[in-house]
């Protein structure tokens, strides 16, 4: 009898060491043993179909000073005319050109329509423009292609295509290509290609081309990154800027310039202090207007502009005719009417001209803790090893203690 039953209790030793083995396979390794790092699905996603949006500013889009002439957009290039002095005719203007359009904010639709060669020349509400008020349009390019990573707060987005910014119905003129915008911790960076021609206001046969450079033409001091989209307001209040000739005032609640090498570029043109505040009443004009961009054209995120309920006050010094060479000559003195009322932006930093562009953030997540200790094995798991020991040992006492000898007393 001894035997069999020492048997059995050995069998049922050994399982229950083989339960205490097999939880210890099955059991997670310890916080500081080396373990390989986790991985992370990619959080970049590729962007086909980009739309950037701008009105440049209010400058771009009014009446100029010289009488029956405007400042207005237009897609592509147009025509090198060749010489000074001369008016874009009706025939050269284009609504759009490739991927460039433009388009005009109709106040009784309440939505951006196709510009019309004779929209330049009023408002929203159709009202002959006046000198001092907007027609309301915008540059807008289409089908940008590029990257975004919403969780690292990054994008780059490049468009291609022309359009042409014309002041005094052609007397000056400069083009605008390929912008590229880039944004990293909540900061952007629009760049751009500009070429144009340089004319004199006292030698309206004057005519010469100016190279083409590439130049910030906004920077974005706050970015939000939308589900769609996002709509932000580029530097200008309070930016400086170093002037070759003239000089920038810097005071009242629309001092300010346009980047750096923008303003810099456009004093070869002449047009220098259409980016600058010069103590003149049109100074208001010259800030830089909202950029909207939409990662996809199906979604686009329109701005919705504010649109003046009645006639602005007539102004009669707008930005200066071409070419500025001083800032008394270029805006000549005139009774200036009261400042509108502009609400300044939120306090944060003064931007620099032209602020770099911060590193790249890491991308790679990481798991909140790295040491986080093991939690102690329950105390559950213990009972198989010493219930399968105490087996054992009373299957080896079975056979090793003889057994009592019947008979003898």
């Amino acid at each position: 009898m001894r035997r069999p039953l020492a048997a059995v209790l050995a069998a049922a030793g050994l399982v229950a060491w083989l339960v205490v083995l097999a939880t210890l396979a099955v059991t997670p390794a310890r916080a500081d043993e080396p373990t390989d790092p986790p991985t992370t699905e990619p959080t970049t996603e590729t962007l086909t179909d980009a739309v950037l949006r701008w009105g440049v500013n209010t400058e771009s889009n009014t009446a100029a000073y010289n009488p029956g002439t405007y400042n207005f957009l237009v897609a592509g290039r147009i025509p090198d005319p060749g010489r000074g002095g001369q008016q874009v005719p009706e025939a050269q203007w284009q609504q759009r050109s490739g991927d460039v359009e433009i388009e005009k904010w109709d106040a009784a639709a309440g939505a951006w329509k196709d510009a019309t060669w004779a929209g330049l020349r009023t408002d929203s509400t159709g009202a002959a423009l006046r000198i001092g008020g907007s027609s309301n349009h915008q540059l807008v390019f289409g089908k940008g292609t590029g990257t975004l990573d919403r969780t690292a707060g990054t994008a780059r987005i490049a468009w291609q295509g022309s359009a042409t910014v014309v002041f005094y119905s052609g007397f000056s003129f400069f083009y605008l290509s390929d912008p590229v915008l880039e944004v990293a911790e909540g900061r952007g960076t629009v760049t751009a290609t500009l070429s144009g021609f340089g004319s004199d206001q006292a030698d309206p046969t004057r005519w010469v081309a100016v190279p083409a450079a590439q130049v910030t033409i906004a920077t974005l001091p706050q970015v939000t990154l939308g589900a769609d989209g996002f709509t932000a307001d580029p530097a200008y209040r309070g930016v400086t800027v170093d002037l070759a000739t003239g000089a920038q005032v810097r005071s009242g609640q629309d001092w300010g310039a346009f980047p750096q090498s923008w303003v810099a570029f456009m004093e070869p043109l002449g047009t220098a202090a259409f980016w600058y505040s010069s103590g003149g009443s049109a100074d208001p004009n010259k800030v830089a207007a909202p950029l909207t961009v939409a990662f996809d054209a199906g979604r686009v995120v329109v701005p919705t502009p504010t649109v003046a309920t009645s006639t602005p006050p007539e102004i009669h010094n707008s930005a200066p005719p071409p070419p500025a060479t001083t800032a008394a000559a270029a805006e000549p003195p005139a009774a200036a009417p009261a400042a509108p009322v502009v609400v300044p932006p939120p306090a944060v930093a003064a931007p620099s001209p032209e602020q770099p562009l911060l590193a790249r953030p890491a991308t790679d997540l990481r798991p909140v803790s790295t040491s986080t200790p093991a939690p102690a094995a329950p105390a559950a798991r213990s009972w198989p090893w010493w219930g399968g020991g105490a087996l054992l040992l009373v299957a080896a006492a079975a056979l090793v203690v003889p057994p009592p000898v019947r008979g003898l007393r």
